[in-house]
């Protein structure tokens, strides 16, 4: 695989928009399952915007699992993270301290920006604050390592997961082309240009990592989480700056979309 990893924080609700209207109770149900078998996350207030929450990205595995196939098959995928390693490196202190960073980066964008904060927005200002992070404080960069090789380990004990390194090629009005790296050979594929903006992928050459789920035979879904390239210098610093500050102006919404409730 390529040197990446999975950011390994982003939004609780990144997932949402991916699933059927009619599932919207049946999600929130399963979230908050997740909080409490696996990973509680952070709720962080952005003022009167309202709050949203954080939450680690094997916890939106488990609900895409869940939400796609069934509960029992997301607290098994959830208990093999658990022995992976994840319960512990949730509970250590460098991931708190983590959360904590994160939060305030967070906090200072969205408040800084002094604009109305759009929901579909929100994922790609954690990512930003994320990446920026794992440059400027080792200790987000070293809970991102920690979490991809808790994946891994997962990957490797669970048929029903694949994870595979990628990049954003170009968007293409609604598409967008993204190149998979199998092992063995690169693939080209197109993917919702919006799905993939729903977790801050949207710049040409972001790396990703795909994770490619099955839990039955004839039915297969594949997750695209913004990913860390770790052989990235310091100096992509003020590239990563100059994306959070685009990432600040809220996309377009219609009237009464404003984020008000937790996200």
């Amino acid at each position: 695989m390529d040197a990446f990893c999975e950011v390994p924080i982003t939004s609780a609700t990144a997932l949402d928009a991916a699933f059927a209207s009619g599932k919207k109770y049946a999600i929130q149900k399963y979230r908050q399952m997740i909080r409490h078998f696996l990973d509680p996350g952070m709720k962080v207030s952005i003022g009167h915007a309202g709050t949203l929450q954080l939450t680690s990205i094997p916890a939106l595995a488990c609900l895409a699992t869940a939400g796609r196939w069934s509960v029992n098959d997301a607290k098994h995928l959830a208990s093999t993270y658990k022995e992976a390693g994840l319960k512990d490196l949730l509970k250590s202190k460098r991931y708190q301290q983590s959360l904590k960073l994160i939060e305030k980066a967070v906090q200072q964008s969205i408040r800084g920006s002094g604009k109305p904060v759009s929901k579909s927005n929100v994922p790609l200002v954690i990512t930003q604050c994320v990446m920026t992070l794992s440059i400027t404080e080792p200790i987000v960069r070293e809970v991102g390592v920690l979490m991809g090789e808790i994946s891994a380990k997962v990957d490797e004990r669970l048929q029903q997961m694949k994870r595979l390194p990628g990049r954003l090629v170009r968007v293409e009005g609604p598409n967008a082309l993204v190149v998979i790296n199998s092992g063995d050979r690169e693939e080209l594929r197109f993917v919702d240009a919006a799905y993939l903006r729903s977790f801050g992928i949207y710049e040409k050459g972001t790396p990703f990592v795909m994770h490619q789920l099955s839990w039955s035979p004839d039915s297969t879904t594949a997750i695209y989480f913004p990913a860390l390239d770790l052989e990235a210098k310091s100096e992509k610093l003020s590239d990563l700056e100059t994306q959070l500050k685009n990432a600040e102006t809220p996309l377009p919404e219609p009237p009464g979309k404003a984020v008000n409730a937790e996200l």
